[in-house]
């Protein structure tokens, strides 16, 4: 008996441990393949001459969550893509990404170590230069704020510039992980991750 108990007081550890390590490989895969998405969005929006933001839309019955850059359908006036769900929709030919199941989208409200993260990826940058809404890439391959078009018709950036950057931060539902994925005024692009043990971000 007291061997079985052993036995099965390893077991509980080992499968603790292995869905540990699924979990934190979610949560850092999506934030990876989201900071990839961004980068291609830069660069479409670069070769296309156009404004692109990038949304996630929620999950839809069996669907998970989706990050996509919102391109098509590409207007003669200039704007792109259908608009930030749920009024606006992903359309098939956009370049897309799917959030892991049990990870979600949090606001910078509930992150944690807000300000050690933006002294790492922007030192120079004031809290309101950096936005928690939806990345938007300018023609110039840079980030710039999305503000409705003339015409109302699509989002585009703002005619005042920048400088801005942009933190998106993702949370496990399971072992309450976190990691973030950052752009700097500059246009660098990367993936970071929470440790609970020092309370600061590092890179992933």
């Amino acid at each position: 008996m007291v061997v079985v108990a052993i036995m099965m007081i390893v077991a509980a550890v080992c499968v603790m441990t292995v869905n540990t390590a699924v979990q934190t490989s979610r949560i850092r895969g999506t934030a990876n393949r989201y900071a990839e998405l961004l980068q291609t969005a830069r660069a479409r929006a670069a070769a296309d001459d156009r404004f692109y933001s990038v949304y996630i839309a929620p999950a839809a019955g069996n669907n998970p969550p989706i990050a996509y850059v919102d391109i098509e359908p590409k207007a003669l006036n200039g704007v792109s893509g259908n608009g930030a769900p749920p009024g606006g929709a992903r359309d098939p030919r956009d370049p897309m990404t799917t959030i892991s199941p049990g990870v979600i989208l949090q606001p910078v409200g509930a992150a944690p170590a807000t300000a050690n993260l933006r002294g790492l990826f922007c030192g120079n940058c004031t809290a309101g230069i950096v936005l928690n809404t939806a990345p938007t890439w300018g023609p110039d391959g840079m980030p710039c704020r999305a503000q409705g078009s003339i015409d109302g018709s699509s989002m585009v950036c703002n005619s005042g510039g920048g400088p801005w950057a942009y933190v998106t931060y993702f949370q496990s539902q399971v072992n309450q992980q976190w990691s973030a994925v950052t752009i700097s005024p500059a246009g660098r692009v990367k993936a970071w991750y929470y440790s609970p043990n020092t309370g600061i971000w590092a890179p992933q």
